[in-house]
C-alpha cells in the first residue's frame, strides 16, 4: 500500500459519499465543500483506525515526541513545560488512547455532521497539532546532534538518522510516510479544515441531531474498547509489523542482509559547513579532488544505490546472551519448535547495592633455604552485589506463565529463549535467579523488542526461524501452547 494507492480509496469513497448526498438525500448545499466533508471525514476515520489496532505503538511514537520537546526546549522561555513533558510521557498509552479515539470521533462528526461548527474548529485544531508533530520531525534532520531546534545558526544540510522520531506514525505501521510526505499531508489537510470554520453552515448533515447524537455515544464507546483492548487484553487485531504470523525471520534476514551487503557507493555529497554550498561528486572525482574539501570545512554523505529489497526491523534481530553468545542466531537457526518469551521493558523497581567479601585463593613463589616453593594464599576480596526489587505483576507473570511453559517445552526436549530489554546482563541474571534460573536468557534493543510483539510479556511459538503463533500474557496458557504444536505437526 502506497500514499497514492491509499488516497485514491478515500477519494473514491468521498465521491460516493457526496453522490450520494446530492442524488439520494438531496441534502447537498455545495458540492465541492460536501466532497471536502467526506474525505476528512473518511481520512480521519481510516487513519485513526489503523492507530487503534495498535494503540502502543502510537504511545512509543508519542514517548518520543515528549522527550525530543523537553530536549529542544531547554534553555528556552518553554522550558517552564519540561514537567509537563515527563507527565505526558509517564502516561503515553492513555494520552495515545485519548488522541486516537479523538480523531476516530472527529472523523465520525465530520463524515455525519453533528455539532458542525465545534467540530470544524477542533479538525483546524488537531489538524494544527499533527502538522507541528510531522514539521517538528522532518525540520529535526537540519539539527546536529550535539545542538538543540532553535539553535538556527547551527542547522546544517538534511540528514534522515539527525531526526528526533524516524516517522509521525500517521498511519501506525500499515503504512509508512517519509518524514518530508507527511509534513506535507498535514499542510494539505489544512485547506479543508480553514474551509470548515469558515463555511460550516453549509456542510451537510445526516438525520436528526439526536440520532447523529446516540450514534455518535454508541461509537466513541465501542471505538475506546476497542483500542483498550488492543492495548491492555490482547494482541493487536491485524500485526503490520515484519514480526507478523508466518514470518520466516530467519529467510527475510538472510535476504535483507544480502541485499545490503549489494549496495554500492556512486559517490558523495558535500556540504560546506559554513556557507551550505552544497556538491556532488563521483567517486573518482572525490579521490581526485578529496584534498580541496577538508573534513573541518566540509560535511560527506555518502550516493548508494538502493538495496533490492528495503531493510525492515527483522535487520536489526540481535540478540546478545547472557553468556556473550550469539542468542538471536541460535534461536533462529533452531529446526525444532522453540518458544521465545519476550519482556521488551524489564526495568527494576528499585535495587540495593552492598559490599561482600569473599576468600580467593592465589599462588605465589616464595624463596626458601630449599628453594623457590609454591605457596597458596588466602586473599579477601571486596565485590558488589546489587540487589534487584522487581514488578510484583511482570514476577507473577512470569511464575504463572513462563516457568510452567519452560518446564513443559524441556519435557519434549524442546528449547525456550527468554529475551529482556531494559535491563543490563547482571540485572537479566538477578532476575532469572529469582524466577528458579530460566535457561538461554538474553538482551536486546528495546525498540527491537516493542516490533516483535505489543505485550510485556509477549510469546512467540518458533520453528526453523518461521514464527508460527504469537500470544499475548492474558491470551497465552498452556493448552493453548500444546494445541498448537499438534496442529502444526
Amino acid at each position: 500500500m502506497t500514499l497514492f494507492v491509499l488516497l485514491i480509496i478515500i477519494t473514491t469513497i468521498a465521491l460516493f459519499v457526496t453522490l450520494l448526498n446530492g442524488f439520494v438525500l438531496h441534502n447537498s448545499r455545495n458540492w465541492i465543500l460536501t466532497f471536502l466533508q467526506s474525505f476528512s471525514g473518511v481520512f480521519f476515520l481510516f487513519s485513526g483506525f489503523v492507530k487503534a489496532i495498535d494503540p502502543l505503538g502510537t504511545t512509543y511514537k508519542m514517548v518520543d515526541y515528549f522527550n525530543a520537546f523537553s530536549k529542544h526546549l531547554a534553555n528556552t522561555p518553554l522550558q517552564f513545560l519540561d514537567g509537563l513533558w515527563s507527565f505526558l510521557a509517564s502516561s503515553g498509552e492513555a494520552v495515545s488512547i485519548i488522541m486516537i479515539v479523538l480523531e476516530l470521533v472527529i472523523g465520525f462528526m465530520l463524515l455525519i455532521g453533528l455539532y458542525k461548527k465545534v467540530v470544524s474548529w477542533i479538525f483546524l485544531l488537531l489538524v494544527a497539532f499533527f502538522t507541528v508533530l510531522t514539521g517538528f520531525t522532518y525540520l529535526t534532520g537540519y539539527v546536529p546532534a550535539d545542538h538543540t531546534f532553535f539553535e538556527f545558526s547551527h542547522w546544517g544540510a538534511w540528514v534522515d538518522t539527525q531526526m528526533e522520531v524516524s516517522d509521525c506514525g500517521c498511519f501506525g505501521d500499515f503504512l509508512k510516510l517519509e518524514p518530508f510526505t507527511s509534513f506535507m499531508k498535514d499542510v494539505f489537510l489544512l485547506i479543508p479544515a480553514v474551509v470548515f470554520v469558515i463555511f460550516h453552515r453549509q456542510m451537510y448533515e445526516w438525520g436528526t441531531r439526536p440520532v447523529r447524537l446516540v450514534v455518535t455515544i454508541v461509537f466513541t464507546g465501542i471505538m475506546t474498547l476497542f483500542a483498550i483492548y488492543n492495548t491492555k487484553m490482547n494482541l493487536p487485531v491485524f500485526d503490520f509489523r515484519p514480526f507478523h504470523e508466518g514470518k520466516d525471520v530467519r529467510t527475510t534476514k538472510e535476504l535483507e542482509e544480502q541485499a545490503m551487503s549489494e549496495v554500492q557507493v556512486l559517490g558523495y555529497k558535500l556540504t560546506n559547513t559554513l556557507t551550505g554550498e552544497l556538491r556532488e561528486m563521483t567517486m573518482e572525482e572525490y579521490f581526485e579532488h578529496y584534498k580541496k574539501y577538508p573534513k573541518s570545512e566540509w560535511d560527506f554523505e555518502q550516493i548508494k544505490t538502493k538495496p533490492t529489497i528495503e531493510p525492515t526491523k527483522v535487520s536489526d534481530f540481535v540478540i546478545s546472551g547472557v553468556d556473550q553468545s550469539d542468542l538471536g542466531a541460535i534461536m533462529l537457526e533452531n529446526p525444532e519448535y522453540n518458544l521465545w518469551v519476550i519482556s521488551p521493558v524489564l526495568t527494576a523497581e528499585d535495587w540495593v547495592t552492598r559490599t561482600e567479601t569473599r576468600i580467593e585463593l592465589d599462588s605465589v613463589f616464595v624463596e626458601t633455604d630449599t628453594g623457590m616453593q609454591v605457596v597458596v594464599e588466602e586473599i579477601p576480596v571486596e565485590y558488589s552485589v546489587t540487589d534487584y526489587v522487581w514488578p510484583s505483576a511482570i514476577e507473577e507473570r512470569y511464575r504463572s506463565r513462563v516457568v510452567p511453559a519452560i518446564e513443559w517445552m524441556n519435557e519434549l526436549g524442546y528449547e525456550t529463549y527468554v529475551i529482556v530489554g531494559g535491563a543490563g546482563q547482571e540485572a537479566a541474571e538477578d532476575f532469572s535467579e529469582k524466577m528458579g534460573g530460566m535457561p538461554n536468557m538474553g538482551t536486546a534493543d528495546e525498540i527491537l523488542l516493542k516490533t516483535i510483539i505489543r505485550s510485556n510479556p509477549g510469546f512467540l511459538l518458533v520453528k526453523d526461524g518461521v514464527i508460527l503463533k504469537k500470544w499475548h500474557h492474558k491470551k497465552f496458557d498452556l493448552e493453548s501452547l500444546k494445541k498448537n504444536i499438534r496442529e502444526n505437526n
